[in-house]
């Protein structure tokens, strides 16, 4: 893989004729409009298929996996402009393989909100290790708040997406909550019950592992959260099923402000399995514009 920036004068077609790809295999790579227009500076990927198939009348992504010995999530990474999506059009080229080997393994989870369209979902999900829909919160009694996520998790299944319950302390108006945060933290008994329901969610919609986010924490509940996650941790690996905590990034131990004071990094992370740093957070905090 390579990165072409274009200059003056350059099309689709002479930039796909100086690497030796096929002219749509690059557009459908970097997405180009279906005049495959481009600006002077606009940064194009290009990779060099190793293996290409030409789809023929009446065959599919399964049977065409099988021939070659790989998988349909494989062609669906292989083919962006599949959009994770069974359909097939006879003289179709797909990417079977590329030239270059990988760097190594890596795990990439990704979040979504219930109303993320469906063909959104399916073109992100083959390239996530995990997807977590966004949230199971927390109501004011300790319970858990429900999330109409079933869709979301057949569609992660049916492409090789392990679906990761999300634990937070999100309101039904949709907020962060420190109050509710410090009940369950407080109460051992409320917090026991919380727990028992969220390992039965885990088995019931079988859950690959939980991801707990609890922000705006004060530094006062830092040991009770990590005590907390270390509970959950023993229920789920009884289970078989891992333990991840999303954390506010941090470079100081001594970081001031109510995203980082509850978050105490050594204490969480000998309570998990592992941790998400929330680095977007500093696009919306250190950021004028609020972008991320």
């Amino acid at each position: 893989m390579t990165i072409h920036v274009v200059s003056p004068g350059e099309t689709v077609d002479s930039i796909a004729a100086g690497y030796g790809v096929a002219p749509k295999q690059l557009a459908a790579d970097n997405e180009l409009p279906p005049d495959y227009a481009l600006a002077v500076g606009q940064t194009l990927v290009v990779r060099f298929p190793r293996a290409v198939h030409v789809a023929a009348a009446g065959e599919t992504l399964t049977s065409i996996a099988a021939q070659y010995g790989t998988t349909v999530r494989q062609l669906w990474r292989n083919n962006w402009a599949l959009g994770g999506q069974e359909a097939l059009a006879a003289g179709q080229l797909l990417v079977v393989s590329y030239f270059g080997e990988k760097l190594g393994e890596g795990v990439f989870n990704g979040y979504a909100y219930p109303f993320i369209t469906p063909e959104l979902l399916a073109e992100q999900l083959p390239y996530l290790s995990a997807m977590a829909p966004f949230t199971y919160g927390i109501t004011a009694e300790g319970g858990l708040l429900p999330l109409d996520d079933e869709a979301m998790l057949e569609a992660a299944r049916e492409r090789g997406t392990k679906p990761v319950m999300h634990l937070s302390t999100l309101t039904e108006a949709g907020q962060f909550d420190t109050g509710r945060a410090a009940f369950i933290l407080t109460d051992y008994e409320a917090q026991g019950r919380l727990a028992a329901e969220v390992l039965q969610t885990v088995l019931r919609k079988d859950f690959a592992g939980l991801d707990v986010d609890f922000e705006y924490l004060p530094g006062q509940l830092a040991g009770a959260y990590a005590a907390f996650l270390g509970r959950l941790r023993q229920l789920l690996a009884a289970q078989g099923r891992f333990l991840w905590a999303a954390l506010a990034p941090k470079t100081d131990t001594r970081q001031r402000g109510l995203l980082y004071e509850g978050h105490d990094y050594a204490a969480v992370s000998a309570a998990v399995d592992g941790v998400l740093l929330m680095t977007y957070e500093w696009g919306y905090t250190f950021n004028p514009s609020g972008y991320k």
